[in-house]
């Protein structure tokens, strides 16, 4: 019976739908691969997210009623988001365990999500064989791998700009039996998706509501009430944030937007802008297409008239450029001439999602520093304008055709794999050698990408010094990962000290010097290195003072962290509710 059962299965694979079925599930697979290979081990642990993990892990340990009522706060300042992110967080943690790992994991599972979901979302336009190109390019992308591979808001943009978008035109769809399911899903996910990014709350729902105004969906008054509400809902808690601290967040918000106009200048038009924000889409649409960062550089800086980086690369550059206003020609024709309502549909989103963000970046672009994580925003639609173009080789025509689509999708593809193949084999190193830095800048403002399995190797050896004295540890580092070790060493019940100063400190207490191996030992005046270990790209020193100004030894309880301080004054359900009682 079970050989008739295999045989049936084989046939049907051999079949046209299979073999397109298992082609789709190869790419897939490939891109699990990549998001999900030795996840914990190298996972990005510093300052952002630990300070997520410290706001959430209460929430397990105590129970949900701590959860916050404001989310993560925008640029370092007062301003903060809506709460989805920790509530997203908070069920990640709760399934998988309050570990680093556990709390990355809803990031992983949505960026996950998205290879399927981007696949049916080109099928909206592109035909079968075009939107199996582009999904083989979503799945290998560096920059779409590399920010599924740890904790960060922004890292779920992809997905749910993705399926906002796709429930919006499931919304519209004369064909779709349920348009109204599918609209409320979209108003659900554009909410959501509101709370997640500063950039995010202005571009999602902007798009939504202006491809609504122009398709004008018939829904009944059940239907546009239930999305009123939807929204009321996602939004209660930071409302009765605002209704209890006498709109505090509020008046941020009021703030930081005006600060962004007022660094904006007066000037409505700006010709220099528009050709910098133009330049930073392009150089960043290349990049996320084909993992080729020699044309958006580091932190997508230097742009624009009279720039002296704007003559280096200058033949990747003008690629760049030509092959993103191809495409955007590629689109408007495509807009112009289409007569079937779906895939107009899809063109009129496209078109949308690109004036909506490009109105965005120019605004940055005037006001602030780019960074390429902004571009999450868009990073589905870079790769879907490529396919704006590449649908004119006509993939399904002819075998010619086909063989040359083929071999573009199969280079780009290439491309993106060699790249991620060398910063694995780096990271693969790190824990034994001192490797050379890892330059990963052009995905996240960091060029020394140190992984939680240095900083757990670099911890335990602290710990190993702080159990043979008992002496209170203190820890002189890189900001950004000073949080990192004192998580880890909390965890073993090795409590936060202050930094110690180089001139104020106690006789007796474990000192830790952490630095870059690949810049060679540091120094601290009055102390002597007493031992040196290398973990990667990491050089732990432990130090021993000369002499000590202050001989006291310090008290013995815990001091508070700084950061730590700040997550005790956010308003909690717990704490709303004992107010109320």
């Amino acid at each position: 019976m079970w050989i008739e059962k295999i045989k049936m299965f084989l046939g049907k694979i051999n079949t046209k739908n299979g073999r397109i079925l298992v082609l789709i599930g190869t790419i897939i697979c490939v891109g699990i691969f990549f998001r999900a290979y030795n996840f914990s081990n190298w996972l990005h642990f510093e300052i952002d997210q630990v300070y997520d993990v410290d706001i959430v892990s209460p929430v397990v340990e105590n129970g949900i009623a701590n959860l916050p009522l404001l989310g993560p706060n925008v640029g370092g300042g007062m301003l903060r988001l809506g709460p989805a992110f920790y509530y997203m967080e908070y069920v990640s943690a709760k399934i998988f365990g309050d570990t680093p790992t556990g709390h990355a994991m809803d990031v992983l599972i949505l960026s996950i999500l998205s290879l399927p979901l981007f696949y049916i979302f080109c099928r909206r336009y592109f035909s079968t064989y075009e939107s199996i190109g582009l999904l083989a390019i979503f799945s290998t992308s560096l920059y779409s791998v590399m920010y599924s591979r740890f904790s960060w808001s922004p890292n779920v943009l992809p997905f749910l700009m993705l399926f906002s978008f796709y429930a919006l035109l499931r919304s519209v769809s004369p064909k779709e039996k349920h348009p109204a399911r599918w609209f409320l899903a979209s108003v659900f996910a554009v909410t959501i998706t509101s709370q997640i990014h500063f950039n995010s709350l202005f571009v999602a729902p902007l798009i939504a509501v202006v491809f609504t105004a122009i398709k004008r969906p018939r829904f009944d008054w059940k239907t546009w009430l239930s999305a009123l509400a939807i929204i009321f809902i996602i939004y209660s808690p930071v409302i009765l944030n605002d209704l209890k601290t006498h709109g505090e967040n509020f008046k941020r918000l009021e703030i930081k937007l005006k600060k962004t106009d007022a660094k904006g200048g007066k000037n409505t038009f700006d010709i220099q802008t528009i050709v910098r924000a133009a330049e930073y889409n392009a150089y960043e649409y290349f990049f996320i297409n084909t993992a080729n960062d020699q044309g958006n550089g580091l932190n997508l800086k230097d742009y624009g008239f009279s720039c002296k980086a704007c003559t280096e690369n200058v033949g990747l550059k003008t690629l760049a450029i030509i092959i993103f206003l191809s495409a955007l020609a590629a689109l408007a024709v495509a807009l112009l001439r289409e007569k079937d309502v779906e895939r107009k549909n899809f063109l009129l989103l496209s078109a949308l999602w690109f004036l909506v963000s490009f109105a965005l970046f120019y605004t940055v672009a005037k006001s602030y520093r780019m960074y390429p994580r902004f571009f999450l925003l868009v990073s589905p639609l870079a790769i879907i304008f490529s396919g704006f173009i590449l649908q004119y080789i006509g993939s399904g025509k002819s075998k010619l055709r086909l063989s040359i689509f083929a071999v573009i999708i199969s280079l780009l593809m290439a491309l993106n794999v060699q790249k991620i193949s060398t910063v694995f084999r780096q990271l693969q190193n790190d824990p034994k050698t001192a490797a050379d830095f890892i330059e990963v800048e052009d995905i996240f403002p960091d060029t020394n990408r140190i992984t939680l399995e240095e900083q757990r190797r670099a911890a335990d050896y602290m710990k190993s010094k702080y159990q043979e004295n008992n002496y209170p540890v203190y820890i002189r580092s890189v900001s950004e990962y000073i949080p990192s070790f004192w998580y880890l060493l909390g965890k073993d019940g090795i409590y936060y000290s202050k930094d110690f100063n180089k001139n104020t400190f106690f006789l007796q207490g474990n000192y830790f010097l952490i630095t870059y191996s690949a810049k060679g030992a540091g120094g601290v005046r009055n102390f002597t290195e007493k031992e040196s270990r290398i973990f990667g790209k990491l050089r732990v020193q432990y130090l021993e003072p000369v002499q000590a100004t202050i001989l006291s030894q310090p008290e013995s309880e815990k001091n508070m962290r700084p950061d730590l301080e700040i997550m005790s004054r956010l308003l909690t359900w717990k704490k709303l509710f004992a107010k109320q009682l």
